[in-house]
């Protein structure tokens, strides 16, 4: 599908990362590949999507990015001239976007000269240890602005604008959640399902590994935990592993090829 072309949109598992693990891997070992371009691509679930239907490509996935990053990465993208360029095309546009975790903020710092990944979870640490400008302004959001109530509200916000924005164009969007799937209080109708609910990786993940171990129970933990202790994700980062990249390309063309 040569007239095609497919924007991803998400944060370490659209980009990829950790899917160079092999079992037996030291920690210095794995952190040498862990987000190598070419082994993130060759190995992630993008690939196998791009190629299997011929796709052209774009991608705006990046490991610890947020929400944030990629609500300001699609604006700029889609007021540029090169989606000017594309547009005029009359390629086929489709969007795979995956949401990623509310406490991760995007953020231009000044010392940097540059938007910086900021990242409240245990910033309190990040600050005694690097004391820098982005670290101290997470510790300030921490404490003097996150909620995650507000913070999910605002992200349905930006996902209500952004179905807007590409039904008025044409263009063919779809989301998922990248980890356990949020109490969302909008109904998507773009929103990918997986065995009746909306589609999360992990969730995908821990499922689809529930399939092939008959017996077990499923009132067993659910979530990360799951995911941890059965060892579908690597021990020093927790990302997938190689053949469960696998497994989200190959739903993914699923369920694309019931939609182009």
């Amino acid at each position: 599908m040569k007239n095609t072309i497919l924007l991803t949109f998400g944060c370490s598992w659209t980009y990829g990362e950790g899917s160079g693990y092999v079992p037996g891997m030291t920690i210095e070992e794995y952190e040498e590949i862990q987000n190598d371009p070419t082994i993130c691509w060759e190995n992630g679930w993008r690939k196998k999507v791009v190629d299997h239907f011929n796709f052209d490509h774009i991608n705006f996935g990046d490991y610890g990015s947020s929400n944030d990053r990629q609500f300001r990465l699609a604006k700029k993208f889609f007021t540029s001239k090169k989606f000017k360029d594309l547009y005029e095309t009359n390629k086929k546009i489709i969007i795979l976007w995956g949401t990623t975790s509310l406490n991760r903020y995007d953020f231009w710092i000044r010392m940097e000269r540059s938007y910086e990944k900021i990242f409240l979870g245990d910033v309190e640490s990040d600050v005694k240890r690097y004391n820098n400008d982005k670290d101290r302004l997470g510790l300030a959001l921490k404490k003097f602005s996150y909620d995650e109530i507000t913070r999910l509200r605002e992200l349905e916000i930006d996902m209500l604008f952004w179905n807007q924005y590409f039904k008025c164009l044409n263009i063919k969007n779809y989301w998922f959640d990248t980890f356990n799937p949020f109490n969302y209080k909008i109904s998507l109708n773009n929103f990918i399902p997986y065995d009746g609910e909306r589609l999360s990786l992990s969730k995908l993940i821990e499922k689809e590994h529930r399939k092939i171990t008959p017996g077990l129970n499923f009132n067993y933990y659910t979530g990360f935990g799951y995911l941890i202790d059965k060892g579908l994700v690597n021990p020093y980062s927790y990302h997938p592993l190689k053949e469960y990249y696998s497994k989200i390309g190959d739903y993914f063309i699923q369920i694309l090829s019931d939609k182009i």
